[in-house]
């Protein structure tokens, strides 16, 4: 196990008491920019959970120590102090409200300590099975932990496989909207400096400080000969095709599928079927409208021209949601 962090040490005279933490996971699984992130902290929101926040990814490797010997609240309050030092205050790419709980991607994590992938491996595997005691060790026990992670929707059966306990939340948004939404993503992060997501993710602060290579992803993902779009909706079609291929594998028990869609127009009736269907009840009373606040659609030039190819290339997946 490789890590950066210079407080490693923190941490290891306690991981032996992860041997006797057990875990439920729940994944929200839903293709970039497809509503996983608005879905992770709605469903944060009602207090039924432990899950992944931005302080375990940049504190990752204190947790245990700051947990056992009471020091949490000051880290975290620390956290916001350097937040704001920084002058984040959102995540630039989605106005998302950056604060030390926001609900964050476990794939930072194993990108970080492990330098393997951002989705589970057998090379990361025991890394991500102690994230996610270290979570449930300094949280709420009695909850179940949910967890999101785009990089693993197109592998989900591989996840069932080594975790069979493992229920899954899958989340569907109209093809063209994420295409366009990662594209815009990308390009905003390539752009200029993410204070935010230079703490959260070593690969882009990597990225970023190397000219050349930062060139080239600038160049792999620009409207020149259309390099961007057909990057992306390459993506797109493998990840859908994969779900398409491997849904009916899973029993109907073990995963519920929703759309983005259903979510911003009835919110409240989505999730209390996702509660439902886990079995749980909100513990918070909460004002959906406020929190779901869907912003509007504007499609750059480029995937508006190659609309009607993308529509082609996924037209399975078009079918499937009724997204024609």
């Amino acid at each position: 196990m490789q890590s950066t962090n210079a407080q490693t040490i923190a941490d290891q005279p306690y991981l032996n008491l992860l041997s006797k933490v057990d875990f439920s996971p729940i994944f929200i699984m839903g293709d970039h920019r497809s509503g996983t992130t608005l879905l992770y902290k709605t469903l944060a929101a009602t207090e039924c959970f432990n899950y992944v926040k931005a302080y375990h990814i940049i504190k990752y490797d204190e947790l245990l120590s700051n947990h056992l010997n009471h020091t949490e609240t000051q880290r975290i309050e620390e956290l916001a102090e350097q937040f704001k030092s920084l002058g984040i205050s959102d995540r630039t790419i989605d106005n998302v409200i950056v604060t030390p709980e926001l609900p964050e991607e476990y794939g930072f994590i194993l990108k970080n300590i492990v330098d393997d992938e951002s989705y589970i491996t057998p090379k990361n595997l025991l890394v991500f099975q102690q994230l996610c005691k270290k979570i449930q060790l300094t949280s709420d026990s009695a909850k179940p932990l949910l967890l999101k992670n785009p990089w693993d929707f197109p592998q989900f059966m591989y996840v069932k496989e080594i975790i069979p306990n493992a229920k899954f939340v899958f989340i569907h948004r109209h093809p063209l909207h994420v295409i366009n939404s990662k594209l815009k993503a990308v390009r905003i992060l390539l752009s200029s400096w993410n204070p935010y997501t230079a703490l959260i993710a070593q690969w882009y602060r990597t990225i970023f400080k190397n000219p050349f290579q930062r060139y080239l992803y600038q160049l792999l993902y620009s409207q020149y000969f259309n390099l961007g779009v057909r990057r992306v909706t390459e993506e797109s079609l493998k990840s859908t095709t994969y779900f398409l291929q491997n849904v009916d594998s899973l029993s109907s028990q073990d995963y519920l599928s929703i759309t983005y869609e259903d979510l911003c127009q009835e919110p409240q009736k989505t999730i209390e079927k996702i509660l439902d269907f886990l079995g749980l009840e909100a513990q918070e009373t909460l004002d959906y409208q406020k929190l779901i606040k869907p912003r509007p659609i504007n499609l750059l030039p480029e995937v508006e021209k190659n609309a009607q190819k993308i529509r082609q290339q996924l037209q399975a997946y078009f079918t499937y949601y009724n997204y024609n």
